[in-house]
């Protein structure tokens, strides 16, 4: 992801308003400079000339200008620079040419906060607030009997202008920094939205490949291993064969059950057909059949009710330890038990076999069988007894 600067202001930022303001105080002067021509004279058509030049350029270039030289967007440009001076020009030529134009004094703050620095928009609207008392005080001496009028407007003037100014710019520039934050916060919702979406579609590829690593998996496992022993057994031990095949269509006919209930509500099949008891029986009476193991089942009547999903998840645990006494624990006996625990139900297969490995690495199925039961806030424990083989129990609470 990549770092971005400050984005630069909109043109919607300088409001219409704003170029209304502009506009109407410059109109309003060029009419101050026409109805008081008789009795403070001056050239009219000049004055009237530079604020209508105001006017046109505001309204040409005012907008992109602002935008370019906002000083939150990086050094001002000379384009936002020549702007303002060009501006202030024209008043000053508009002033020179008749006093009244004087009066479009409060047009040109908007114009230098906007565009400027906050320190230099305050030192320039001070300087220009003070020119027409310099001005008169030039043109028309000290001794001028309107002079102390003008001093007291002028102060009025340098007193108000960078508190109004200051505020007009702060608005905006809050209101340009909420529309950058709620900029911001429907791309981190959208960002949002997107991660939760892939995690939702990872969590639901782990969770499938949960469901078929523990059923269709185990499923055709078996039935190639009883292929190979139907084609070892064809000619040597017809009967034997026989029973393999009637235990690899049994196997197929409970894959497909499974296949078909994973695409409608993923819930075992074998937990549809009884009690997590009897699934549990019949998952030993198909390891013993299928492999010649000696499996004793052993569970208790007292047992707690349980919901569906820590049925599902104890019914995918002992299928996972049975499959994995089938492929890797060269047993003969195994054991298992279910029984009432002090907080809950504990399941536990233990068999005679060759045990755990130094090495031994969780596979994928014994992380499955861990996510699973963090899902009902269970336990997995795996140890090896005096007497040799592997010890699992499961352990979750009601």
């Amino acid at each position: 992801m990549t770092e971005t600067g400050p984005s630069p202001r909109e043109p919607s930022d300088w409001h219409w308003m704003w170029e209304a303001y502009v506009c109407g105080l410059c109109i309003a002067a060029m009419v101050a400079v026409v109805v008081l021509q008789r009795t403070l004279g001056g050239n009219v058509p000049l004055a009237c000339g530079a604020l209508a030049a105001m006017v046109v350029i505001v309204l040409t270039f005012g907008r992109n200008v602002i935008r370019d030289g906002d000083p939150s967007a990086g050094p001002v440009s000379a384009r936002a620079v020549a702007f303002v001076a060009v501006i202030l020009g024209l008043w000053l030529i508009a002033m020179l040419a008749a006093d009244p134009a004087v009066t479009a004094i409060p047009a040109l703050y908007p114009l230098i906060f906007a565009t400027l620095p906050l320190t230099a928009a305050l030192t320039l609207t001070f300087v220009v607030t003070l020119a027409p008392l310099a001005l008169a005080a030039a043109v028309h001496g000290p001794g001028w009997s309107s002079l102390p009028a003008v001093a007291a407007v002028t102060l009025v003037g340098a007193v108000a202008a960078p508190i109004i100014g200051t505020t007009i710019m702060t608005t905006m520039r809050q209101r340009q920094q909420l529309t950058e934050t709620v900029a911001e916060l429907a791309a981190s919702r959208a960002q949002a939205a997107q991660l939760s979406r892939e995690a939702g579609v990872a969590a639901e590829r782990e969770r499938l490949a949960r469901e078929i690593h523990d059923t269709l998996a185990q499923g055709f496992t078996s039935i190639v291993a009883l292929a190979q022993a139907v084609q070892a057994e064809s000619e040597t031990d017809p009967a034997a064969a026989a029973r393999h095949v009637e235990l690899i269509r049994s196997t197929a006919r409970d894959n497909l059950a499974e296949a078909r209930t994973m695409v409608t509500r993923l819930t075992p099949a074998a937990l549809e057909e009884g009690s997590l008891s009897a699934a549990l029986r019949r998952q030993a009476e198909r390891l013993a059949a299928e492999t010649g193991i000696a499996v004793d089942v052993r569970i208790d009547d007292a047992l707690p009710q349980l919901g569906m999903a820590t049925d599902v998840v104890l019914l995918r645990s002992a299928q996972e330890a049975m499959a994995n006494v089938r492929r890797h624990a060269h047993a003969s006996v195994l054991h298992v038990r279910l029984q009432p625990d002090a907080d809950g139900v504990r399941l536990s297969l233990s068999d005679n076999g060759i045990g755990l490995r130094p090495d031994h690495v969780d596979g994928f199925g014994l992380r499955g069988m861990r996510a699973r039961l963090d899902q009902v806030g269970g336990t997995l424990t795996l140890s090896t007894p005096e007497g040799g083989g592997v010890r699992v129990v499961v352990a979750v609470p009601i």
